[in-house]
């Protein structure tokens, strides 16, 4: 009776232990993954907003129109 029981535990430690590794590895791939969607982030910041800065100068005029 107690060795069944504590067969049954010494299972259900290994499959925890193998579920935590599991995870583990997931969670690793993932923060990497996240670093690198960031860095890549960045970068498209910084594009888009050198292209506004680009377009912004061409879309507004330095001096007022003659009619106003």
């Amino acid at each position: 009776m107690i060795e069944d029981r504590l067969d049954k535990l010494e299972m259900k430690l290994a499959y925890s232990e193998e579920t935590v590794e599991t995870l583990n590895k997931v969670v690793t791939e993932q923060a990497k993954e996240i670093t690198l969607l960031q860095i890549h982030l960045e970068k498209l910041e910084k594009k888009i907003s050198d292209l506004v800065e680009e377009a912004g100068d061409g879309l507004r005029p330095s001096r007022r129109p003659p009619h106003y």
